[in-house]
């Protein structure tokens, strides 16, 4: 029977200008041809039933029809658009729901734009898994950008489309691939995570499977509903915490015992590792990345690093270009790849954010060194107590700058500014940043609402001589590409200085793009 794979239905979004691969099963042996837009192209099912069709390239449409036929079966997909496509991957802060936004209420009453759309794939930890629930009654459809959907989509891809949709009056779709506490070793292959030095990983899952009883495990696996994961806004628990709700609250709310978090230990939490759990090196990357590649893109949005800093943070400075690398070569397309540094962060649940400091730098060091790559730095919108930054709007349209420049070529400052020098004398340090644009500034508040003091330049630490300088009295002054300090407090010596390193600050600096600073170090 002629089938197309999951992604292709109706409503969806092709990517344009490019030669693009239509693919399902048929009986092995059969002719299955595909046309859209007066194309017409074939190819001989494979004796394991596949087959893939190159065709293209497309002109952006707002309306098609794709027919596929196998000379016996016949497939036709209606309301189809053809303009530009990004995948939106990564954990949980790419997973976010615009149910769970700042401004989801506000965007809700404006947001009927049918030529935003946006398919998630199911979260299903192996293949197989997607036929022993109902994962399609919730996934592996395509919505469109309206009020009773919005709620679905992923936060910060839906404002990178609603930005580069006004932009270029294009259709854009979004392919959510995507989920939350998922390190990046879950979506590569085997040979990129060794590649990417990843092999302790590998080396843990064998030596978890070694000893497992796999029915045991297999039936454990079962009962647990969280590991069906249907709808994702069934478990009130976990709706609560998305909306910002301290644990402790939640079982107060719902008359629990409140549990004493000190003595709790995180790995009672925690999925054992098995062959279908959802953190197993390689895991996610066969179960869902293979299943929507080689799907034409115009790019790709990553949002992920949290749960490698829970573990081998250092790691990432290789693992990430690895990871880059396999998207493409899975792909075979030197995609662009636009990611979102981490954001600061002091602790929630069993999460804290020290080692994040290292993964902001690995992701630096990637912005720095991987052709083809853009990041997002949003130093200004994290939150102390919650992992996940609740205002995803700039998150979505520094995305999109950085697209408009790398992407679509348009002359725009789009890289934060970035402490690169500095001068000492007495009672005065003038701090020098690339990237300022036309003129740097100090807000008074930042994009969550957040109050900061315009005459101080916040999240910066200072040593002079090896001895640390209180920064809470030093004045800032802004003035084109320098931050101006003074106080009684400095003099000429060895001047350090560091600028959001660390677990928890704010940053309130920002270029005339609206860009705040990023981490960084100058001495």
């Amino acid at each position: 029977m002629l089938k197309a794979a999951l992604i292709f239905q109706d409503h969806m979004t092709l990517q344009r200008d490019k030669i693009i691969a239509i693919w399902g099963t048929a009986a092995a042996g059969s002719q299955v041809s595909v046309t859209v837009q007066n194309m017409t192209q074939s190819c001989t099912a494979a004796e394991d039933d596949s087959w893939c069709v190159k065709i293209g390239p497309l002109q952006p449409s707002f309306q098609e029809t794709v027919m596929i036929t196998d000379g016996k079966d016949n497939l036709c997909f209606s309301d189809v658009q053809v303009g530009d496509v990004y995948l939106a991957a990564g954990q949980s802060n790419m997973e976010f729901h615009m149910r769970f936004d700042a401004d989801f209420a506000s965007e809700k009453e404006s947001c009927l734009n049918e030529n935003i759309r946006f398919f998630d794939y199911p979260e299903v930890s192996y293949p197989e898994q997607l036929d022993e629930a109902d994962y399609l009654k919730n996934y592996g459809f395509w919505r469109k950008a309206e009020p009773e959907q919005l709620q679905w989509f992923s936060a910060p891809a839906y404002y990178f489309a609603k930005t580069i949709q006004a932009r270029y009056n294009i259709p854009v779709g979004l392919v959510g691939c995507n989920w939350g506490g998922t390190p990046a070793c879950a979506w590569m292959s085997e040979e990129s995570i060794r590649e990417g030095g990843g092999v302790i990983y590998l080396d843990e899952y064998l030596a978890a499977l070694k000893d497992l009883d796999i029915a045991s495990y297999d039936k454990q696996f079962r009962a647990n509903p969280a590991n069906f994961r249907v709808d994702h806004f069934a478990d009130p628990v976990s709706v609560m915490l998305m909306e910002g709700m301290a644990f402790p609250d939640i079982m107060v709310k719902l008359g629990m015992p409140v549990p004493d978090m000190s003595n709790i230990d995180p790995s009672e939490w925690e999925t054992p590792m098995g062959p279908k759990t959802e953190t197993r090196p390689g895991g996610l990357y066969e179960s869902m990345l293979c299943k929507v590649a080689p799907y034409g893109l115009k790019g790709i949005l990553y949002y992920q690093g949290e749960s490698d800093g829970d573990r081998y943070p250092e790691i990432y400075f290789t693992l990430f270009p690895a990871l880059i690398r396999g998207f493409r070569k899975l792909w075979q397309d030197e995609l662009p790849f636009l990611f979102v540094q981490l954001a600061p962060f002091g602790h929630w649940m069993a999460c804290i954010g020290k080692p994040y400091a290292v993964i902001r730098e690995a992701q630096q060091h990637t912005a720095d060194t991987v052709p083809g790559v853009g990041m997002a730095v949003i130093s200004d919108i994290g939150m102390e107590l919650d992992i996940h930054p609740k205002k995803k709007k700039p998150v979505g349209e520094r995305l999109a700058l950085l697209a408009e420049n790398r992407i679509y070529g348009e002359d725009v400052l789009c890289e934060a500014p970035t402490l690169c020098g500095l001068e000492s004398e007495e009672g005065l340090i003038r701090l020098s940043f690339a990237n300022a644009g036309n003129g740097l500034y100090l807000a008074d508040h930042t994009p969550d609402g957040a109050a900061t003091n315009p005459t101080r330049l916040e999240g910066l630490k200072l040593w002079i001589d090896g001895a640390e300088i209180n920064t809470g009295d030093i004045s800032a002054e802004a003035k084109d590409n320098t931050i101006v300090l003074r106080s009684p407090l400095l003099h000429q010596g060895q001047v350090k200085a560091e600028l959001g390193i660390g677990d928890w600050y704010r940053i309130n600096l920002y270029n005339s793009a609206d860009l705040p600073a990023r981490p960084a170090r100058c001495s």
